[in-house]
């Protein structure tokens, strides 16, 4: 019998939560199958042109709700990444490279970096290995440089100067390492090295805060901003050239007794056309022009009027927010192009929490942040914290399981690894890898480097003679 003639009033319908009819129960059932069975060539047509107009709209609406809720500007990738870090990461312990006569990565302040191709660590002086290798002298301590997609190891490279601060300049595959001290900056590109010095007071806090990108670098000098720029013709003896130097802050500096009590932070903003800088309770924006191999302040805040008793001791820009980690234990955030500050103070600790450091130890927190998302270290030394901004809102911790490790195994630094949506956490005894995957291909990239540095961790303690480079090239082919 058919049914096309009979209806059904509304009121006969159950619309109880237990009978409503859900939209994707359809969509994902036989009904789509079945109706579309019944389409011909033209009506199949005008599906075309619907579901077209259906995506482009259904696009436009994912980026506008993003947006809304989370900064974040690329629509339904964006969303997922941000779900990405609030479910449980993949945590991978990287194998100490001393265990293979390589030297460590973990003494003093370790410092990690990467341009999303390679990632260059600062290790231990291997003196005791020298003897073995071609390295300028014994007072040289070398960089550990790991591919940025697998995080194998690669290689070993000699710095002529003790290594504190990291950055990477140079084209990919043409990268220079740069690193500093306290008194002078040395370039790094094979074996091609260049030493930058610095006349007078030593720079304040553990070297020149840097940063690099394909074509420039700049460094942080008391309260002046240096510009050089990469050097590109092969004839050149130099590999950076010096263009600007500007006045960054508005203060005239410390006076010298109080030089190391003066936190000095740098850090780019999403594209490396712009950055912020930190000089204790000064903040500015700064753009850099490329071709004209210039610096312009764009914006700047003093902290100071605000709250007279914060320091900012790191910053980050977010593409609508600065955030500044201050010396009160709390985040602070000011609008990035108002310059107001946002009634929102983000701690993740109570101020008489019984698990802070006996020592009343301040840690330096280190902050990674993308639209209205921010990831940063915590007071306890422990955990990830992934905060939102805009709101305030503490939405997710993540326990490193650092607790049952030495005293002093703070987090002194993180980089973000674009490719594998995660972070590379450096301590002072471990190198950890949290991956927050986005995708199957990015779970199993993860799940692979685990299997690959237990193996290597087994190796180790059943004293087995195989070699470390084996089980690099063999864990290549999962990439």
């Amino acid at each position: 019998m058919s049914l096309a003639g009979q209806k059904h009033p509304r009121d006969d319908l159950d619309q109880s939560e237990e009978t409503m009819i859900g939209l994707y129960d359809l969509y994902a059932g036989d009904l789509s199958e079945k109706m579309l069975s019944y389409a011909s060539i033209d009506d199949l047509c005008k599906f075309d042109i619907l579901s077209k107009k259906f995506q482009a709209l259904a696009e436009s609406r994912w980026k506008e709700l993003v947006y809304e809720e989370t900064g974040m500007k690329n629509g339904k990738a964006d969303w997922v990444k941000h779900k990405s870090f609030l479910s449980e990461p993949i945590s991978v312990e990287l194998v100490d490279e001393a265990d293979y006569g390589y030297g460590t990565t973990f003494a003093g302040t370790p410092r990690v970096t990467t341009n999303g191709s390679i990632v260059v660590m600062t290790t231990d002086d291997t003196s005791d290995n020298l003897e073995e290798r071609t390295y300028p002298s014994s007072e040289s301590e070398v960089i550990c440089v790991r591919d940025g997609y697998s995080l194998n190891f690669s290689r070993l490279v000699s710095s002529p100067i003790r290594s504190w601060m990291l950055a990477i300049c140079g084209r990919i595959g043409s990268e220079i390492i740069i690193a500093s001290n306290c008194i002078q900056v040395a370039a790094i590109r094979g074996n091609d090295t260049q030493i930058i010095s610095r006349e007078g007071l030593p720079q304040p806090g553990n070297g020149f805060p840097l940063i690099g990108c394909e074509t420039h670098l700049i460094i942080c000098i008391d309260n002046c901003l240096i510009l050089h720029r990469v050097e590109t013709d092969t004839a050149s003896e130099e590999l950076l050239s010096f263009k600007q130097s500007v006045v960054a802050a508005r203060k005239n500096g410390p006076q010298p007794q109080d030089v190391f009590d003066v936190p000095i932070s740098i850090s780019w903003g999403s594209d490396k056309s712009s950055f912020v800088y930190c000089h204790d309770t000064e903040i500015s924006i700064w753009s850099l022009d490329v071709a004209n191999d210039t610096l312009d302040k764009v914006k700047f805040i003093d902290v100071a009027g605000d709250d007279e008793d914060i320091q900012i001791d790191n910053v980050a820009l977010g593409d609508d927010y600065i955030i500044g980690s201050s010396t009160d234990r709390d985040i602070h955030v000011w609008d990035r192009y108002t310059g107001e500050k946002l009634p929102n103070v983000l701690c993740d600790i109570e101020e008489e929490d019984d698990r802070l450091s006996p020592d009343d130890i301040i840690r330096e927190l280190h902050l990674w942040c993308h639209g209205h998302i921010l990831i940063s270290s915590s007071h306890l030394g422990n955990k990830l914290c992934i905060w939102n901004v805009k709101s305030g809102v503490l939405l997710k911790e993540h326990s490193l399981e650092l607790d049952e490790l030495p005293d002093g195994n703070d987090l002194t630094d993180l980089a973000f690894l674009p490719h594998l949506n995660g972070f590379l956490l450096v301590t002072s005894h471990l190198t950890t890898f949290i991956a927050f995957p986005t995708n199957k291909r990015q779970e199993s990239m993860a799940k692979s480097m685990k299997r690959r540095e237990e193996s290597i961790k087994r190796v180790l303690l059943l004293g087995v003679g195989e070699d470390f480079h084996a089980h690099s090239s063999a864990s290549d082919s999962d990439y």
